[in-house]
């Protein structure tokens, strides 16, 4: 953690009280919450301020931010300095005096730059310029023979654990004092770093066979070992105690330091290292590794101690857990009931989640089929728009026209199918198979209106429509006894136009000329294919006779207000008094096409205004209708089940 003002900074903690749904101020670079926005501002511009320093490093005049990214950048450095050389390092710590950190770690520097240990990993140069990595296995002292010297411990190896962080000073030149004897003058000088023999093995080498180079073929990677890096790890080691730099005793302990000595990692004397100054002549002074051997003494009694604690601590918890466990068996029973209900709880639960979730998908499905539907209203009203039949996107190529074969006149096609339509819906009322028990076709009406026969279709064709006629007449005629129209005379009076009184007038004649000549009525003549002709003139003349005062009333209720320019017989007798001119010196037979086609039409439009068949028609429109009102009953009584079912 980075040292405010040279002093160890503690986060805050976030307040006890804190709701989850309370608004707070979030400081993203200590990761601390206030409550109060001044709070919030005034820590943000502290870590933005140059007051911070490294733990590890001791350097000052950094943000919070920047002493972070130190202190990482240190630790980074520790973990990767070379875990053979701690403990040698530390060795030779303890063997110097100085109050200086800088002194130290350039006197260690100075004799470890060309001097490497066993387990140290290391580049080793070969006869032909080539280099491998090596592992140190022994270092060969050069008064002693490879085989007879004794080997330096090669399995000696530092234990792993964390380092400490340590308070830095103002000052590293004073940040580490402490006494240190002086080295005793009598040993040797230490030797050449060249003078050594060194046998290693390489790394990835499958043999992994060792042996012998000299000092001067060995170097180690510059960044591996560096005054920089010595200094981060003496940090983490030392402390300063009376004006001099002495290891902790944690790390003695940790290292076993006082069980080992220097010459079992090198085969040389230690370096003789200056004592400080401050440190000569002062009385009682010891050397360091007795200090520590003491100061271990002291931690092991503590230690001893803690143990005997922690004993009695242990027994006393284990009657504990002893009554604990009684207690426990005795709630066993209770708790045993408690889960049953709670699994029964949350089995009921489940299923009522479960029907929960069921209705949520039915209900889902509901909204997802009546969006479909909607879409398809909606792509329906657009199919059913109106548009241009080449945008429409099913077009498909017309199929090929086939001529119809007739002996009628083209033009006189379509007048030809409307009596044959009328005579396909209207002959079972008028008994049409009694004239044509086989029906009529296309085929029997054009021999009709081509052929020249009088016993062919069309006499048979002209007895249908005037039997017809005078059949319906007669009906009409018996209603018309029944009722009386003295109260609509005046309202309908056709006197009033000359035109239609003058028609009137002349079928009137006609109607009595059978009666006056022949003793008998029209419609009581005697109808065969000699008389056919005559008799359908007569007819013809005579229609129109009937629109009196007598026959108003029925002629307003049952056919709409019919009068005499209604009758489609007047019409063509008005129309084309030529033709009625010739059917008087000539047979029906050998007329036009043209001509029989109008007399045809003549017929048919006087039964279409009868009320008999004015009802037939009226009849089917109310069936009709019945037949749709039921359909739409229908339809809504299987929406009605659909939606049940549903």
């Amino acid at each position: 953690m980075p040292l405010l003002h040279r002093k160890p900074f503690t986060r805050q903690k976030p307040p006890a009280d804190l709701r989850p749904e309370e608004e707070v101020f979030l400081c993203k670079i200590t990761h601390e919450i206030f409550r109060s926005y001044d709070e919030f501002f005034e820590r943000t511009i502290l870590c933005n301020s140059l007051v911070w320093s490294c733990a590890l490093t001791g350097r000052a005049d950094l943000t919070y931010l920047e002493a972070v990214e130190s202190e990482r950048r240190a630790k980074q450095s520790l973990q990767s300095f070379p875990q053979a050389l701690v403990v040698p390092m530390l060795h030779l710590a303890a063997l110097s005096g100085h109050c200086r950190l800088s002194e130290l770690c350039e006197d260690v520097y100075a004799f470890v730059k060309d001097r490497f240990f066993p387990g140290e990993i290391v580049d080793v140069s070969g006869r032909n310029g080539a280099r491998h990595m090596c592992e140190v296995v022994q270092v060969l002292s050069p008064y002693s023979s490879a085989n007879g010297a004794t080997p330096t411990n090669s399995q000696s190896r530092p234990a792993d654990g964390d380092t400490i962080v340590i308070s830095d000073s103002d000052d590293e030149s004073d940040a580490f004092q402490s006494p240190k004897p002086q080295v005793n003058g009598g040993k040797k000088k230490p030797l050449n770093p060249s003078a050594f023999i060194y046998r290693v093995r390489k790394v990835k080498d499958e043999c992994n066979e060792p042996f012998t180079v000299k000092g001067n073929q060995i170097s180690r990677k510059k960044s591996a070992v560096s005054r920089e890096r010595l200094k981060l790890l003496f940090k983490q080691h030392c402390e300063p105690q009376k004006g001099s730099i002495i290891l902790k005793p944690s790390t003695v302990k940790k290292y076993r330091l006082s069980e080992q000595s220097f010459s079992q990692f090198f085969p040389d004397e230690p370096p003789l290292l200056p004592f400080s100054p401050h440190s000569i002549g002062s009385p009682g002074q010891v050397s360091s590794i007795n200090v520590l051997e003491e100061k271990l003494k002291l931690l092991q009694k503590r230690e001893e101690m803690a143990t005997a604690v922690y004993e009695k601590a242990r027994l006393k918890k284990e009657r504990e857990e002893v009554q604990e466990a009684r207690r426990k068996e005795r709630e066993g029973k209770d708790k045993l009931r408690e889960e049953q209900r709670q699994r029964f709880e949350e089995e009921k639960q489940r299923k009522r989640e479960e029907r929960e979730r069921r209705k949520l998908e039915k209900e889902r499905e509901r909204e997802k089929l009546k969006e479909e539907k909607k879409k398809y209203a909606q792509r329906l009203k657009l199919w059913n728009k109106p548009r241009e039949d080449m945008e429409c996107e099913d077009l498909k190529e017309l199929p090929s026209p086939m001529p119809v074969r007739t002996r009628l006149p083209a033009e006189l096609f379509g007048e030809a199918l409307m009596v044959l339509e009328f005579l396909r819906a209207f002959g079972e009322a008028f008994n049409l198979k009694d004239e044509f028990p086989e029906g009529i076709t296309l085929e029997v009406l054009e021999e009709a209106l081509v052929g020249t026969d009088p016993e062919g279709p069309l006499c048979e064709l002209l007895f249908f429509f005037l039997t017809a006629i005078f059949q319906a007449l007669d009906e009409e005629q018996e209603e018309v006894a029944k009722d009386q129209a003295e109260d609509l005379w005046e309202a309908l009076d056709d006197d009033s136009d000359p035109t239609q009184s003058a028609l009137t007038a002349v079928a009137s004649l006609a109607a009595a000329w059978p009666q006056l000549h022949q003793g008998s009525g029209l419609k009581q003549l005697d109808l065969d294919s000699c008389t056919l002709s005559e008799i359908l003139r007569l007819y013809i003349l005579a229609s129109g006779a009937d629109c009196n005062h007598s026959n108003a009333k029925f002629r307003y209720q049952k056919q709409g207000g019919f009068t005499v320019m209604d009758d489609p017989c007047v019409k063509l007798r008005v129309s084309d008094p030529a033709l009625l001119k010739r059917l008087s010196c000539t047979p029906v037979y050998d007329l036009s096409p043209g001509e029989k086609l109008k007399i045809l039409q003549a017929l048919l439009g006087k039964l279409l205004t009868l009320a008999s068949c004015r009802d037939l028609i009226e009849d089917c429109v109310d069936e009709q209708k019945a037949a749709r009102q039921e359909l739409r009953e229908i339809r809504a009584e299987q929406h009605r089940r659909k939606r049940e079912e549903i």
